[in-house]
Order: structure tokens, then sequence, then C-alpha cells
């Protein structure tokens, strides 16, 4: 899916921006209520909760007669979260037709459109890659006070496999980036500018409920099934019998592994244990009570299926005629499209020799 992979490439507005002092137009205040609203945006936006965090800009931006270049900002980062790309995109338009003197702001609504037009592209060559790669342009001119700018433009251009290029932009980026979580990755894709183009999954590691220690490092040229799931999930244990038919069939073949990543809560593992013995699920098997797995791999519907190969990409699929990288609900087609994905990335195992892999720097070695 666009949204996953522009993220998981580290295209996200990184900076927290506080919205409720910033300038309407030239010599105005706000109106009452315009900092409420705005703050009211920011705290739903920080738990997710889009649709109600759009509802809370489009308040402040009313106050201010559909006028605020921080309120459309505000707009535009909610529409991102509800993947309403065109919308963000055009948000992000109409919010510098009233930026005013503001080259900070303006440079955010440049950034934030620059996310949007990356979104909407199906291919590294379509043309809103280039308009994306102008708007990033357009951003890190206007202010040296936006690091991610540099990064954003830096990853867009990798994407568009000018490597050189972009490995200055990332470079630039690293010089003026603090502390900020893209540093990593920043440092990673000059190495290995791959990681730009395709989404390589996000690092972990865990201790099985059957006592395994599991790092995404240890398991660096295998083919990796993971399983999100839950107990209290119908669908979930709808699919129990196909996937303890899909496990038996590939883990007789070297280099498949298939991990359970379950959503159940800390004081469960007794359900958890019980439900996976009584259906013969013998793969290794983990609660993730605090989610950080889950975010990691940006979950939150279930069950969510993720196929990934040998060098640490997370494999595209393809459901209800989208092209994402991942397989999302349980339905009579699910079982074979997993295992299509299983097969094609068995194939690559099959063409490469294990210690290969660990040369490119996958996750465990060097992150995501």
């Amino acid at each position: 899916m666009r949204t996953r992979m522009l993220i998981a490439a580290g295209l996200t507005l990184g900076v927290v921006v506080t919205l409720s002092g910033a300038p309407l137009a030239q010599g105005t205040a706000p109106a009452p209520g315009f900092a409420a609203a705005i703050e009211k945006g920011e705290a739903l936006l920080k738990a997710r909760k889009y649709e109600e965090a759009l509802g809370a800009f489009k308040q402040a931006n009313d106050l201010e007669k559909k006028k605020s270049a921080a309120a459309f900002l505000g707009i535009s980062r909610a529409y991102h979260g509800l993947g309403a790309f065109k919308s963000e995109a055009d948000a992000c338009a109409d919010g510098l037709k009233f930026v005013g003197e503001n080259p900070s702001l303006a440079a955010f609504l440049h950034n934030q459109r620059g996310m949007a037009l990356a979104s909407l592209a199906e291919k590294n060559t379509d043309k809103e890659i280039k308009d994306a790669e102008a708007e990033f342009r357009a951003a890190v001119a206007l202010t040296d006070q936006m690091p991610i700018a540099w990064y954003n433009l830096g990853v867009i251009l990798m994407k568009q496999s000018r490597d050189d290029d972009g490995r200055a932009a990332l470079k630039n980026y690293l010089d003026r980036a603090v502390r900020a979580p893209e540093i990593e990755l920043a440092t990673k894709m000059i190495e290995n500018p791959r990681r730009a183009r395709e989404e390589y999954a996000p690092d972990y590691k865990f201790t099985s409920l059957g006592g395994e220690a599991i790092s995404s490092g240890d398991l660096l040229g295998k083919v990796v099934l993971l399983d999100f799931w839950g107990t209290w999930c119908g669908p979930c244990r709808q699919a129990s019998e196909d996937l303890v038919r899909i496990y038996k069939k590939y883990s007789q073949q070297p280099g498949f592994v298939m991990l359970g990543i379950s959503s159940d809560g800390p004081n469960d593992k007794g359900k958890v244990i019980d439900y996976t013995n009584s259906k013969g699920m013998e793969w290794p098997q983990y609660i993730d009570a605090n989610r950080a797995i889950h975010r990691a791999f940006d979950v939150s519907q279930f069950p969510t299926y993720i196929v990934v190969d040998p060098e640490g990409v997370m494999m595209t699929v393809y459901q209800s005629g989208r092209q994402q990288t991942r397989l999302l609900g349980w339905g009579s087609t699910m079982a074979g499209q997993i295992e299509d994905g299983v097969k094609r990335a068995l194939k690559k195992l099959s063409k490469s020799p294990p210690d290969s892999f660990a040369r490119l720097g996958a996750p465990g070695s060097s992150l995501r």
C-alpha cells in the first residue's frame, strides 16, 4: 500500500508543529476559540483519531472564514492519517494561499504536500514523484530550520534512482538533525539506497511464549510469515485451520519461519497457550501487550499477514486490486494469497545462498 511504503521510507512530518500561535494573516490575531480548536485537533492527531481531528481543524478554519494556513496544515495532516492523499494535497495548496509572511509555516505546507503527492504515486516513475520532489525543494529553500525536508528530499531522489543526489540530501539532513528517529534510517539509506525504493521490515525482537529468543537479525536469510492476530478476533480464529495447513506444508522447507504476534492482553497468556495448543498452532507465539511490534509494522486491523523475504523486504501482494505489503482480514481466497507470497519469497531464497543476504544490510544487521 502506498501510504505504508512512504512511512517505512521515512516520509513523515518528523516534527511536532505547534499551530495555536501561528499567524493567520499579516497583522491579525486569531479568533476566539481558534487556539483551543487547534490544540484539540493536535491531541486527537496524537491519539490517531483522525476523523475527529479533521473536524477540530475544520472548526478552527471556519472561525477564520476558511483562510487559516495553520488550520489547513492540520486538516492536511488529518487527511494523511485517513489515507485521503488527494484531499491532503489540496488542503496544503489552499493553506499556501494564506500563509502570508511565514516561511516556516509555508515550508511545513510544502513538505506535507510533498508527502501527499508521493503517497498518490503508484510507481516511482509517476509524475507525482517529480511533483513531490519540487515540494520538498521548496521547503528546504524556505527555511534552514526544517531538517526533515532534506530527509524527504533525499528519499524521493533515491526513489527515482538518483542515488548520488539522494545521498547528498541525506547527508545535508544528517548535518542538521541533532536527534531524530530518521537519523539511523538516513544512514542506512546512504549505505544502501535500495531502502528508499523497497519497503524493508522494521527491526523486532521478543521472547516467545515457548521461551525462544527471536529477532529480525537472526532471521536474515529466511522467509518469514508474520500473523498478527488475537484470540478475541473472530476472523483470526476462522483462519486457524488454514494457517496450520500452511505451516505444515512450508515448515518442512529450509528457510521458512512463521511467527504469531498476538494482540491479546498481558493477562491472557493462558488463553493464548490453550487456544494455540488446541488448534495445533506449533509456530512461535508472542503476546505484544504494549503493541510495540504492531506499531512498528503499522498494524491496526486483524488479522494481518505480512511475508518478509530473505533480504528483509516485505513482499508485495494484491488484495482487492491494490498492490500493498500486507493482507488484511480473512476470506475464501486469503490462504491462497498468503501462499503465493510465501512461494515467491522462497523462490528468491532458492536463487541465492542465505549468507549472501547478510552482506546487504537487512533488518537486524543494520535497521530497516
